[in-house]
């Protein structure tokens, strides 16, 4: 029961990255050849976020297409870690348990893929053109989604905690003086 918030953000990511990964496979060739407009405000071909289908043997970006075997491995590695390294983490926090549910839930949702998908890549569906650089996006899904907000509030965590224990050291400086 201690770990009750990593389990839901966990089952919910992983969840909903099944599903929707499901539902994309299904209609492969129909999003390959006219992917689904989601939401368009935009003059001109592109669409703001689109829903579409390409497979993906590599990490963010396709880094490390080439070594899709080694991401399996890492994959398993980080979840293993984030489990033997619980307490170091600092799990039993209830916004960390959200972060690293986030964070596992999508880091399972592309194994599962990597796994159990032949050929072993990721699926990938959501497409976001950025209007105001021109940039499109790398194709991504819940999984990555997942990752990606909990490391980012993992970040501002910590930069939170740095600020907080240089206040801290401060007024004890000041004390001492």
């Amino acid at each position: 029961m201690i770990y009750i918030r990593f389990w839901l953000f966990f089952f919910i990511i992983f969840g909903l990255d099944l599903l929707t990964k499901s539902w994309v496979v299904k209609n492969a060739a129909d999003l390959q050849s006219s992917p689904i407009v989601v939401f368009d405000w935009i003059e001109g071909h592109e669409a703001f976020l689109e829903f579409t289908y390409i497979t993906n043997p590599g990490a963010a970006w396709s880094m490390f297409s080439d070594y899709p075997q080694v991401l399996t491995v890492l994959a398993a590695v980080a979840l293993l870690a984030i489990f033997v390294f619980r307490k170091t983490l600092e799990l039993t926090k209830k916004t960390l348990q959200v972060v690293f549910g986030l964070i596992c839930g999508g880091i399972a949702g592309n194994l599962t893929d990597r796994i159990f998908r032949n050929p072993a890549e990721v699926v990938d569906f959501i497409d976001i053109f950025l209007p105001w650089i021109s940039y499109d996006y790398p194709i991504f899904n819940i999984a990555d989604s997942g990752i990606f907000i909990g490391a980012i509030v993992y970040l501002f965590l910590g930069v939170q905690e740095n600020r907080r224990e240089k206040l801290h050291a401060e007024r004890e400086k000041t004390l001492d003086t």
